[in-house]
């Protein structure tokens, strides 16, 4: 390919991607409210977490995307002449993803507690103690983030100030906010994976009868199957844009030629739209790994159109009865 083209499909990526994603994003972060808004998820500590998730995607999304397409496509130059707002959207641009990342950590840690053999760590997996940690990864990253408040500057775009702070928000990125929550979650996936296995074992040999593990639910079943193909779809989108970003920190230094640049460009557009793409799959990874989410969404989609037939038949009804009240009556 030659910088002519690549140039041209960089344009339509950063054109018709964004538009994509907002409606697949969309779509997904409110279906997904639908579903776990159930009282048979939202009681479930696992249920929380995913539903605390889905706020955030769906803050990170709108927000992320309308303002980038507002400087893009739409010529507002707002972010590179106002400080207040250059900073303010930065910090919610890193910290949004951030939060909603945090509470799939916690639940692949909770689902982790509930299939451990140590009745002690089990008893941590309730939704009381998920709404009481609710707010400890919002004021952790953001204290840890407030930092941008004071070292990003118009210069004259908005961009951090050069230097010493610049190589510490490169590590910063690459380290707290991409591979620490990214290798918990892993972490976290791998070990109720095994506690699964470990159970599955002592099912099999006499061992079992002296355990102190009680049975699991169906529902705890379907919201670890859930928590593990999410961890896995997250750790794969959130990795490719990890690796772009450390490819461009090690590789400030190296003279590059055109070609280069403009591949690098591309490559650039793209990892950024499948790190927005993350936080856009959660219904459609829930709904395909999970009988009782389809399930409990079909049976809200159903009540939803109930309620709407049943409302426009009283309105009829009553409409009716004022225009003929006798009528009515006989």
């Amino acid at each position: 390919m030659n910088i002519a083209s690549i140039q041209a499909l960089t344009n339509n990526i950063s054109y018709y991607a964004p538009y994509c994603i907002l409606v697949l994003g969309n779509v997904s972060c409110i279906c997904n409210f639908i579903t776990f808004t159930v009282k048979q998820l939202r009681h479930n500590s696992c249920g929380w977490y995913f539903l605390m998730s889905a706020l955030f995607d769906f803050l990170y999304i709108n927000f992320g995307l309308f303002t980038k397409l507002s400087s893009e496509q739409y010529g507002s130059t707002l972010q590179n002449t106002n400080l207040a707002w250059c900073r303010i959207r930065v910090f919610l641009t890193w910290t949004l993803p951030c939060f909603a990342t945090s509470y799939l950590v916690l639940a692949s840690l909770d689902r982790c507690l509930s299939t451990s053999t140590i009745t002690r760590l089990r008893s941590f997996s309730q939704v009381k103690i998920a709404r009481r940690i609710t707010p400890i990864p919002v004021l952790l990253y953001s204290l840890t983030t407030c930092h941008q408040f004071f070292y990003y500057d118009l210069r004259p775009t908005c961009s951090p100030l050069p230097g010493t702070y610049a190589f510490f928000l490169s590590m910063y990125s690459i380290i707290w906010t991409s591979l620490i929550p990214q290798g918990c979650m892993l972490s976290f996936g791998i070990l109720t994976y095994l506690n699964i296995r470990k159970s599955r074992l002592r099912l099999i040999h006499p061992v079992a009868e002296r355990t102190n593990e009680p049975k699991r639910s169906r529902m705890d079943t379907q919201m670890i199957r859930i928590t593990l193909i999410q961890v896995l779809c997250s750790s794969i989108l959130l990795n490719i844009r990890t690796a772009y970003y450390s490819y461009t920190v090690l590789s400030t230094s190296i003279a590059k030629s055109s070609e280069r640049r403009a591949m690098e460009s591309l490559l650039l557009q793209i990892s950024s739209f499948v790190f927005y793409l993350n936080f856009s799959k959660g219904f459609f990874v829930n709904t395909l790994s999970s009988k009782l989410f389809r399930r409990v969404f079909k049976q809200q989609l159903i009540a939803f159109c109930h309620r709407i037939t049943c409302g426009k038949f009283h309105m009829a009804f009553k409409d009716e009865r004022q225009a003929n009240p006798t009528k009515v009556a006989s």
